[in-house]
């Protein structure tokens, strides 16, 4: 077999491999779009005595999984769930889902989204709360009302406001806050804060960090 020949058969095989990885990942994408059968698996989790459920992580693009979630679990919908009272006696309740609040998980470069169900039955009902942090543009304080979230320096004076209803946020290594007027701010938070689980509930996810 001559040179020539050996180069030829060579690039053939690799343009095979190549026509190979396009379908399969095709065929991939389109499961994906089509997919009856949700991947994810629910906890409940807590803030305060107040349960949500959460789901496992999911790609950010992964529209389908989001989708068959927001149908588990649509606007209105009962749902049980068990909570434990005052004596320590556990009992189930029926409650209603009341929104869906997606929130960002792990890190860079394989960062992944968490979805989550609220229910109607606590719905504003952390409300006035205020937090003691530490952020750019000298925040010392994020205060959060039914209206929306306001950030203050150790003056008291507002450097940063946004109702709920354009509030933007991001949960990375620390939390950034955009609300519609080009203006972002930082705050450090642990994971699992209060802080962080009302920006999940009552905001929404832009992704500002990666």
């Amino acid at each position: 077999m001559s040179d020539d020949t050996g180069i030829l058969l060579f690039l053939a095989a690799g343009v095979l491999v190549l026509a190979l990885i396009v379908a399969f990942g095709v065929l991939s994408s389109r499961r994906k779009k089509t997919a009856t059968a949700h991947t994810w698996t629910v906890r409940t989790g807590w803030i305060g005595e107040q349960p949500f459920l959460e789901s496992t992580d999911l790609t950010p693009d992964d529209k389908r999984q989001e989708e068959l979630f927001r149908q588990t679990y649509p606007i209105g919908a009962s749902v049980t769930v068990t909570i434990t009272d005052e004596q320590g006696e556990r009992a189930e309740h029926e409650v209603h889902v009341s929104r869906i609040g997606r929130s960002l998980r792990a890190g860079f470069p394989q960062a992944k989204v968490g979805l989550t169900a609220y229910f109607r039955e606590w719905e504003g009902t952390e409300f006035p709360v205020a937090f003691a942090v530490k952020g750019s543009d000298k925040i010392v304080e994020l205060a959060m009302d039914a209206e929306g979230v306001t950030a203050r320096d150790s003056a008291g004076v507002s450097v940063f406001a946004s109702p709920w209803s354009t509030l933007l946020f991001s949960n990375g290594p620390d939390i950034v806050l955009a609300g519609g007027t080009g203006k972002t701010v930082r705050v450090e938070y642990k994971d699992g804060d209060t802080l962080e689980e009302l920006l999940i509930k009552y905001g929404t996810l832009k992704q500002m960090h990666f």
